[in-house]
């Protein structure tokens, strides 16, 4: 659990510093997306992290974290989860029976 933590905050952290050229990532983000997919990750986890990611950085910064920071943090958030659930839907399509590629 310590590495995966590690790892989303390391993805969240490339996402928050490069809204602006998300499209350079993406494909790393849909491949993480997939990844997950084969772990059996359902749309609601993705969920119940982001909200556990936002309490986290409340309680662990307190009133250093401002309401913009707060926010930029929801919207990388919410950018790459969006992301990962595509992907991730896509993936579960093409690895059905009966699924056409």
């Amino acid at each position: 659990m310590t590495d995966q933590g590690r790892t989303l905050m390391a993805m969240i952290g490339m996402v928050v510093s490069r809204l602006d050229q998300l499209g350079e990532i993406v494909p790393a983000v849909q491949h993480l997306g997939r990844r997950h997919a084969e772990y059996g990750v359902e749309d609601e986890h993705y969920d119940t992290v982001g909200t556990a990611l936002l309490s986290t950085l409340r309680t662990g910064l307190g009133d250093a974290l401002s309401r913009e920071a707060e926010e930029t943090w929801a919207v990388a958030y919410a950018t790459l989860g969006g992301v990962m659930k595509q992907a991730s839907a896509e993936e579960v399509r093409e690895s059905s029976p009966g699924a056409i590629a």
